[in-house]
């Protein structure tokens, strides 16, 4: 089972409860910090950033809000199962769940590509199954899966099929939940270097996209929330990617 820690205010906060995966760092932690901003309580997941993600919930208990830690291993699917209905049991339930936690690697250090489906869509597929089933009796609960704007990355064919995977599983459940159950997506373009990144590299690949400007994890953050907190929306991705996705439409 996971390890949670529960660090809660005693003031009393509208019980708007989300749950980001991945949220100790990057994109992630921006996400959690705009939700918690913006008058919600956080489940701060994580797997090996542990003082990162106490930070995390210390600032958000500054901000007023509540915050409880989820530490578990998305790789582990039958601990995987076993969260949500244990996070429900100690904190009531949640509104929504966003499907942050992504790996990101090259296709040869990760042959056949398991390692890439099980974090990138199986994960993310058990967890918002069992939001839905573990949530019957809310209508207004959202779902938010983070995608890639453009998973056509060279080498990284495993990132990218799972990606495609969690893209095609944002339209099905969106159109299998509703009206009880909302399921968008957010696809960010280039936000941060990665750990193979150079400044050199990281600024050519700044410079090729149309708006000259990589994505800022504030805006990506901004757009998760827009489509939890808006009610009419559901199967929808955004994009927030400096016009990344054109250069496809331009070859």
């Amino acid at each position: 089972m996971p390890q949670k820690k529960n660090m809660m205010t005693e003031q009393a906060f509208p019980e708007r409860w989300a749950l980001v995966t991945g949220a100790a760092r990057r994109i992630g932690h921006a996400i959690a910090l705009d939700l918690a901003a913006n008058g919600w309580n956080i489940v701060v997941h994580y797997h090996a950033s542990q003082s990162e993600a106490q930070a995390l919930a210390e600032q958000i208990q500054d901000m007023g809000r509540k915050a409880a830690l989820a530490e578990i291993n998305l790789a582990n699917l039958a601990l995987t199962e076993k969260l949500i209905p244990s996070l429900i049991e100690e904190i009531g339930p949640l509104t929504a769940l966003v499907n942050n936690a992504s790996l990101f690697e090259p296709d040869a250090q990760d042959p056949g590509g398991a390692r890439h489906r099980i974090i990138n869509y199986e994960a993310p597929k058990i967890l918002s199954e069992s939001f839905a089933a573990n949530n019957a009796a809310l209508t207004s609960s959202a779902i938010v899966n983070l995608l890639d704007s453009r998973p056509d990355k060279p080498s990284f064919s495993n990132y990218n099929a799972s990606k495609i995977a969690l893209r095609n599983l944002t339209f099905a459940m969106a159109l299998r939940e509703a009206p009880r159950l909302r399921v968008n997506a957010v696809a960010p373009g280039t936000t941060l270097p990665s750990a193979r990144d150079t400044e050199e590299t990281f600024a050519q690949r700044i410079a090729a996209l149309p708006l000259r400007a990589a994505t800022r994890p504030e805006d990506v953050a901004c757009a998760v929330r827009f489509l939890i907190e808006t009610p009419s929306i559901t199967g929808e991705i955004i994009h927030v990617d400096s016009g990344s996705r054109l250069l496809n439409l331009a070859t």
